[in-house]
């Protein structure tokens, strides 16, 4: 029992139940409704390596570390969680780009028990060598000299190079191309003027497309300074569309992923609720929502490595 401070020569008088809630309701309530923070929530890597302390906070004090439950890195609507390295530490989270980062803009958001904190990643890699300027700093000689140790001893041009570009694809597609191959050229492919991929015998493309707009897709054979062939192909990406039906108030629905994949991320307006390969919600409220599901790690041959789903649920 709590006691009331005990005047000389006066009897105890026990404090009242309501007191006592009502003192911790006025304690605990700020850290209930208080939104957690990143400080900075803003990142910028130029190369791999790179990594950045971030302090995460709630109502003023060090978010506890139980308190993190996950992370996904997002563009868009698509997820490219392979691409961020978080480790947690006793001070916050230490982030940087995995080994397999890519140029690009990027949202990281972090799930906690008070709910989710947003950083904003950017990647431009601009210190990030190429294959052939890490492999003339390896042997201490000159890019040109690794060039010509790559096999070509002629300049042989090839024309009528055709990227053979669809002409319209959508978010969360994969872009693919494949070249016929020729004389063991270096290549370099670019993406809207961003090289994305450059190296010997580089004849396939995979990319994929997470931002929808205009897309140019420019390829290069080179030998030295010599540009041997080109081809150049523009296409647009449309945002993909959403999988529409209609529910009922207070009703239940029902979303399920697609079959044969090992791992499933639903998200419902934006916020991700759990992992399994089906998920029941009620709407309690007329209106419209997003749910989405991101699926990764195919089981079965064929399967795109990571696909999403998305459903725009009316509400009446």
């Amino acid at each position: 029992m709590i006691c009331a401070k005990r005047d000389k020569g006066l009897p105890s008088k026990s404090v009242s139940p309501l007191l006592v809630l009502t003192l911790m309701f006025l304690l605990t309530a700020p850290f209930a409704t208080a939104q957690p923070v990143a400080q900075p929530c803003e990142l910028l890597f130029h190369h791999e390596s790179d990594r950045t302390l971030v302090r995460l906070s709630v109502n003023g004090q060090p978010l506890p570390p139980n308190a993190i439950l996950d992370w996904v890195l997002l563009a868009g609507e698509r997820s490219y969680t392979h691409m961020i390295s978080v480790t947690q530490a006793p001070e916050g989270l230490l982030i940087g780009p995995s080994a397999t980062a890519e140029v690009g803009s990027y949202l990281l958001v972090v799930n906690t028990t008070y709910g989710p904190v947003h950083i904003s990643i950017k990647t431009p890699l601009s210190k990030h060598k190429s294959i052939i300027e890490t492999k003339a700093d390896a042997l201490g000689v000159g890019t040109e000299v690794i060039r010509e140790q790559l096999g070509v001893s002629q300049r042989i041009r090839r024309e009528n190079i055709s990227l053979n570009l669809l002409p319209t694809y959508y978010t969360g597609d994969m872009l693919e191309i494949d070249l016929p191959r020729s004389n063991a050229s270096p290549c370099v492919w670019k993406i809207n003027g961003m090289c994305i991929l450059e190296g010997q015998g580089q004849y396939k493309l995979r990319h994929p497309l997470t931002v929808p707009g205009p897309l140019e897709v420019v390829y290069e054979e080179w030998d030295g300074s010599t540009r041997l062939a080109s081809a150049k192909g523009r296409t647009q990406v449309l945002k993909k569309p959403a999988i529409q039906f209609e529910s009922a108030v207070n009703a239940t629905t029902v979303f399920r992923g697609p079959a044969n994949y090992g791992n499933y991320s639903w998200y419902v307006e934006n916020d991700l609720c759990c992992h399994q390969s089906s998920i029941q919600r009620v709407f309690d409220t007329p209106g419209v929502y997003h749910v989405m599901c991101v699926s990764s790690n195919p089981l079965v041959k064929g399967l795109k490595d990571t696909r999403e789903d998305v459903y725009e649920v009316t509400v009446r």
